[in-house]
């Protein structure tokens, strides 16, 4: 009876050492951006869509950024079940920045082509016209203040703030990265 109890855990141990993370191909909808300029001191909401195209769950186990002015919003590690789509979610302060900016994010996970993939977005902040405030300013108008420019003037349905220089749209990227894997499967 002994040997039976100690053959079976040993069993099991041993099919649960199979597990292996194994990698996940994915289509990136707009991964470089264009944004609109901005008034100095606002907050912007970025979201990346990131769609699983395998058979395999996609596990982002980490994120970094090139500003400690670019933060995540999620929780990690961010999990995308097989054939869905989720997103990294950032919160990027304006407080800090005038003029041309320029940020990227790396994405590490169980990319099928490498461990890490890349976002970038690029936009110009603008001091308000009146003066030139110091970060004290700012920081003070911020925190009194919950409107932006976008709740001021109103959001217009389907404009998403930002531009690509891509000539496909996502749909096209989307449709040749499935005959891409169709191609790959047959001859």
């Amino acid at each position: 009876m002994y040997k039976a109890v100690l053959l079976f855990v040993l069993v099991c141990c041993l099919a649960a050492c199979d597990k292996q993370l194994k990698p996940a191909s994915v289509i990136l909808v707009d991964p470089v951006r264009h944004y609109y300029p901005v008034i100095q001191g606002e907050m912007m909401n970025i979201s990346y869509e990131i769609e699983n195209t395998s058979d395999n769950p996609l596990f982002i186990q980490e994120i970094q950024t090139t500003c400690g002015c670019l933060v995540s919003r999620n929780d990690l590690p961010i999990v995308i079940l097989p054939h869905k789509a989720g997103f990294v979610n950032l919160t990027f302060n304006t407080i800090k920045n005038t003029g041309f900016v320029e940020h990227f994010v790396y994405c590490y996970g169980n990319f099928q082509d490498s461990t890490c993939v890349e976002l970038a977005f690029d936009t110009n902040i603008v001091p308000r016209a009146d003066y030139v405030r110091d970060y004290e300013q700012l920081w003070q108008e911020q925190s009194s203040k919950v409107s932006s420019i976008q709740e001021l003037a109103g959001e217009m349905p389907g404009h998403k703030g930002y531009y690509t220089e891509s000539g496909t749209d996502a749909q096209t990227r989307r449709k040749d990265a499935i005959q891409e894997e169709v191609d790959k499967i047959l001859p």
